[in-house]
């Protein structure tokens, strides 16, 4: 009994361990390769010659599936197979050598290469020998024989004699070159592939100076006699008219010519229809269906001629980028609807020219559904590559379909206006026309920034909630980029940084992206360091890190500096400016390095700089370590008098000070402080300020002024005393003092009032 299940279990078993071998092929320039797997260890043999090979597995339940085999290839090489058991039968196209081999255990490679050319054997070599003269007798015969043979047959005596007249090869000559010459003019058109005639307009026998084998058809053989000559196709062209084919299809009754198709698609044997196929993926693809049509194309046991064609588009449709599409951009010179499709999967800028008019006037003679489809991103491709002449003749086209929304007309329009200069002109057209989508609101907020003209906080809000949603697309981090600079540029910093930290946790950590980023952080900082308050920029500066962010430019990092030294703020300069090596970061270094009280540092920092800034921050370095005598040479030079007189004053040289003080004596009459002392306090200082109003108003040098009628001068024209006495800047100090105190007193006044 037991022995009998056993028995049932091994039958039932047997069939499902036989091995299936599934060969798969690929085609190569010079060889086909075939490919298989079988288990390691297992044997194999290949017959050696003969257009019928058979593959012999030494497996007793080997099996062979040749579903896959011929996808990939033509049947070329290798025209049929068929399979026994565990015999491959393989039919070649021609006397092609196989050379087989097992690269690795259980991995067979057949390479069928093509038919070695043909040896031609060489002429047997003739043994020199003797040869007679020609007999005179016999030549004369055979040459005669000749002529009567080429002679015309002979007419009637009574047939007058046609003279032959020497100018007709003169003639021919004539008509030769004057014929070469038109055909360089482009009047006609030099057709090489006309068959030769027997008798033509030119002779047999080549002329000097014109070309071998010439060969003529006039303008009347063009399509268009007027037109100029067209220039031959480029062979990368090839197949191209296959898209004017597929994408003449209107999809207006798509579920009809779908179901229609699909129920055709199949015939006998279950082998679908070559021409059916084709006229559906001529439907997806004027429909806008790239990926169903990618799937038809990939998938079909036959060849499609014009494949890369068909797969571009495909790929345009899907916005996918592939090598199909990358030999598409190439085919801007085709005409048609393939040069249409070539400018929307990338053609160069400069090709766009070229041929914008030819594309504007094939765009126009599509079906209006795909005009819908494509019609806004061949307008913006043109307008990109310049060609404004021809988006407007697509805009236009577009106004006339049924299949484009308002709004995205008005952006069409907008972006034209844009080109053309007309920046505020389409702001206004998209805040009047413009709708919701995500490429009006970019356009909206590039010309905001373009413009600098303000956009309402609830736009730029709502701009950041639809970044928010396409965060995984690539619109979404271009809208919130520009929500970001809008922000900065506004002078809200806050929100700017806020945007920046969501922009920041959404993108991954690629080169890209990194760039982006680095480039957003460095505008917010720079418009920071430029507009922002000194609140503003010390909260920023200690709740933040990323100022010592290494991607931030020298310009906005010598910025943040100078801001922060004005405020006293030191610590952070060196964070900022330590790896500049320049003139300008230097001086930042060592004014931090003076407000730490290190003047030497300061000294050591500036070297052998003779820049303004560098002079004073030089000469308070030396103040600091007490060196006057050369802060005062330094401040002369800047021209800073009164810093020099100080610096002479704490130097004692006294010399020094007469001699900036007699330099410095106005020749103004001298005065008491009576009218000083009356005055307010500061006057004097603020009165130092003021230019002279008797130079730039007064009377000509050598007329006398007019007095007043009462005999007392005006205060319009009287000298203000506290230039007479303030010679060494006493009276400025003085009036310093007396403001201050009177501020003081104001302030502590309330504090010592007597408590009733």
């Amino acid at each position: 009994m037991r022995a009998l299940a056993l028995a049932a279990f091994l039958a039932l078993a047997g069939p499902a361990g036989a091995q299936t071998v599934a060969p798969v092929a690929g085609e190569h320039g010079d060889f086909t390769r075939i490919v298989l797997r079988i288990p390691p260890g297992t044997g194999w043999t290949l017959t050696p010659e003969g257009r019928a090979r058979q593959l012999t597995i030494a497996a007793g339940g080997a099996r062979f599936d040749l579903a896959r085999l011929f996808q990939r290839i033509p049947r070329t090489r290798l025209a049929g197979a068929s399979t026994e058991g565990p015999v491959l039968n393989l039919e070649l196209g021609c006397d092609c050598p196989i050379r087989a081999w097992e690269d690795r255990p259980g991995l067979v490679i057949l390479d069928i290469t093509d038919a070695p050319p043909v040896a031609v054997p060489p002429p047997p070599p003739v043994s020199p020998r003797r040869v007679p003269p020609p007999d005179p007798v016999v030549t004369g015969r055979a040459a005669g024989a000749a002529l009567a043979r080429a002679l015309p047959p002979p007419t009637s005596p009574e047939a007058p004699a046609v003279e032959v007249d020497p100018r007709l090869e003169t003639l021919a000559q004539d008509l030769g070159r004057s014929l070469a010459a038109a055909a360089g003019q482009g009047l006609l058109d030099v057709a090489a592939d006309h068959a030769a005639l027997d008798q033509g307009i030119l002779p047999d026998a080549p002329l000097p100076g014109m070309p071998a084998n010439m060969r003529i058809a006039t303008v009347l053989d063009r399509p268009d006699p007027d037109a100029p000559p067209q220039a031959p196709m480029p062979a990368t062209c090839n197949g191209s008219d296959l898209l004017d084919r597929l994408l003449a299809h209107d999809p207006a009754h798509f579920t009809e010519d779908l179901g229609r198709l699909t129920r055709a698609l199949f015939g006998e044997f279950d082998q679908p229809d070559a021409q059916i196929q084709l006229e559906l993926i001529g439907l997806y693809l004027s429909a806008g269906f790239g990926a169903e049509a990618r799937a038809l194309i990939d998938n079909s046991p036959d060849p499609v001629a014009g494949r890369d064609f068909a797969l571009g588009a495909a790929d345009v449709f899907e916005d996918r980028a592939s090598n199909s599409r990358m030999r598409l951009a190439q085919a801007i010179e085709c005409g048609g609807a393939a040069s249409v499709m070539a400018a929307l999967a990338g053609a160069e800028a400069e090709a766009l020219r070229r041929n914008a008019d030819q594309l504007a006037l094939t765009f126009s003679a599509l079906p209006a559904a795909l005009r819908g489809l494509i019609g806004l991103r061949l307008a913006e491709a043109l307008i990109d590559a310049g060609a404004l002449d021809a988006a407007r003749i697509v805009a236009d086209a577009l106004h006339r379909s049924d299949w484009v929304s308002a709004g995205a007309l008005a952006l069409v329009e907008a972006r034209l206006d844009r080109a053309r200069g007309l920046a505020g002109d389409a702001a206004l057209r998209l805040d009047h026309d413009g709708d919701a989508s995500s490429d009006t609101v970019q356009t909206r907020l590039d010309l905001a920034l373009q413009t600098e003209a303000p956009l309402p906080a609830d736009y730029v809000a709502n701009a950041e909630a639809l970044a928010a949603t396409a965060r995984n697309d690539p619109t979404g981090p271009e809208l919130m980029a520009a929500v970001i600079r809008l922000n900065a540029r506004s002078g809200t910093m806050i929100d700017a940084f806020a945007a920046l930290d969501r922009l920041e946790s959404w993108m991954s950590g690629t080169g890209e992206n990194h760039r982006l980023l680095g480039d957003l952080r460095n505008e917010v900082w720079a418009a920071l360091a430029a507009n922002g308050t000194d609140l503003g920029l010390v909260e920023a500066v200690l709740s933040r890190e990323d100022w010592r962010d290494p991607a931030l430019h020298p310009p906005t990092r010598r910025a943040l500096a100078a801001r922060l030294l004005d405020l006293r703020l030191a610590t952070p300069v060196e964070a900022l400016v330590g790896a500049l090596d320049d003139p300008e970061a230097r001086v930042l270094r060592a004014r931090a390095a003076l407000e730490g009280g290190d003047g030497t540092a300061a000294l050591a920092l500036l070297g052998d700089d003779d820049s303004a800034a560098a002079r004073l921050v030089r000469a308070s370095a030396l103040e600091r370590i007490g060196q006057h005598r050369a802060a005062g040479d330094e401040f002369a030079t800047l021209g800073d008098t009164g810093a020099e007189t100080r610096a002479a004053i704490l130097d004692a040289d006294w010399r020094r000070v007469e001699g900036l003080a007699t330099a410095q004596e106005s020749p103004a009459p001298a005065a008491d402080l009576g009218p000083l002392l009356g005055r307010a306090p500061g006057h004097a200082e603020i009165a130092l300020t003021l230019p002279d109003p008797a130079a730039a108003d007064g009377p000509s040098a050598g007329a006398p002024a007019a007095a007043p009628s009462d005999g007392a001068a005006t205060p319009e024209t009287s000298v203000d005393p506290g230039a007479v006495f303030d010679r060494l800047g006493l009276v400025r100090r003085s009036s310093t003092l007396l403001a201050e105190s009177e501020r003081l007193r104001g302030a502590l006044a309330p504090l010592v009032q007597p408590v009733p």
